[in-house]
């Protein structure tokens, strides 16, 4: 079935709705641009794989081995993740709105200005990910894990972060974020002592600026 799909995507076969695909090796197959609305992707390995402006809305990719792949500018809208391996993944510009994400492995994973808006990311692992610009409004981040993260112009409005964890982050660089939520945060994770300097710069010329902190 593997070799099968991967001559058929050679030969230029770029239609693949609802096609099932679960459970096969597709590392570092090469499908830009491709149709894949609906299509099942459960336990299946798309490690390296470029997958760029593909439409994957719709999709069941749970625990599914994305490491490295490129999703740039791809529709993962009202995708299904879960427990998903996201390492090291490029997703900038994409669309991953109502998208359930729980349990992912993103660490390291690359979202700037991506749309996750209304996403669901409980207990997420977002370490070191590189969320700039991003839009996670309404986003649900309960016990997800934002060590180290890059929140620069981050949208927060709205977003559920009970019990997660910001430390070494910028969270104060996000933007959307409720007085109540910055009290929070400014309690729980201002930088530790083995942070970065700059984030100490950072957060403590944030820290001087006049306004309620």
């Amino acid at each position: 079935r593997e070799t099968a799909f991967r001559h058929l995507v050679a030969a230029g076969n770029r239609e693949w709705r609802a096609a099932d695909l679960q459970g096969i090796n597709l590392t570092g197959i090469r499908m830009p641009g491709a149709e894949l609305q609906s299509a099942t992707f459960l336990r299946t390995s798309l490690v390296g794989a470029d997958l760029t402006g593909a439409k994957l809305n719709g999709t069941s990719l749970e625990l599914a081995d994305l490491t490295g792949a490129n999703l740039s500018h791809a529709n993962l809208t009202e995708a299904r993740l879960l427990q998903a391996i996201l390492k090291g993944a490029t997703l900038r510009g994409a669309g991953l709105t109502a998208s359930y994400m729980d349990q992912i492995d993103a660490e390291g994973a690359d979202f700037t200005v991506a749309d996750l808006s209304d996403a669901d990311c409980q207990m997420a692992n977002l370490t070191g990910a590189k969320l700039i610009g991003a839009n996670l409004s309404g986003t649900k981040l309960i016990s997800s894990v934002l060590r180290g993260a890059n929140l620069s112009m981050t949208r927060l409005d709205g977003a559920v972060l009970t019990d997660a964890d910001f430390t070494n982050a910028n969270w104060w660089a996000a933007r959307g974020l409720t007085t109540k939520q910055l009290a929070v945060l400014k309690e729980k994770f201002p930088p530790t002592a083995s942070a970065d300097p700059a984030l100490k710069e950072d957060y403590a010329r944030w820290t001087e600026v006049p306004g309620p902190r």
